[in-house]
């Protein structure tokens, strides 16, 4: 299964970036994610691997497979989350929009499920993951400028 959301982010793709580029900070501008720490490696070297407490008490945990600052995006795999996927990989990707001050922030992800959980977690990943946080991304960038 395959899922992507987009947004707009009213900033430019170098501020935006310095605010997503570490793996564990995703805290800082994400309301979903109470908590950020790393188990393992560095905030931006691939093979760390993060730790995420949710708002709701659950828990993720996740590697970092790709990062470039040059290209402005980080990869992801799941290794661990309540989640009814398998085989989880994301990446979020700036891409600069050159009309205007402003970057287009892309968040998609990968992975398997049953049938019966695809509805649900489109919905869940989608929305309540990749445009939500976004959107805050959009709201923190803003406030924080």
């Amino acid at each position: 299964m395959k899922v992507m959301r987009s947004v707009i982010i009213e900033a430019p793709i170098d501020t935006v970036w310095s605010v997503i580029r570490e793996f564990d900070g995703v805290h800082r501008w994400n309301p979903g994610v109470s908590a950020a720490s790393l188990e393992r490696g560095e905030s931006t070297t691939v093979g760390a691997v993060r730790k995420l407490n949710i708002v709701d008490g659950s828990v993720f945990r996740e590697t970092l497979l790709a990062h470039s600052d040059l290209d402005h995006f980080y990869t992801y795999n799941i290794i661990e989350s309540p989640l009814p996927c398998r085989h989880y990989v994301a990446c979020h990707q700036l891409i600069e929009i050159t009309d205007g001050n402003a970057t287009l922030g892309v968040w998609s992800g990968e992975f398997d499920c049953d049938e019966a959980d695809a509805q649900q977690l489109e919905s869940i990943v989608g929305d309540g993951i990749y445009l939500a946080a976004q959107q805050a991304l959009n709201h923190y960038v803003k406030e924080t400028q």
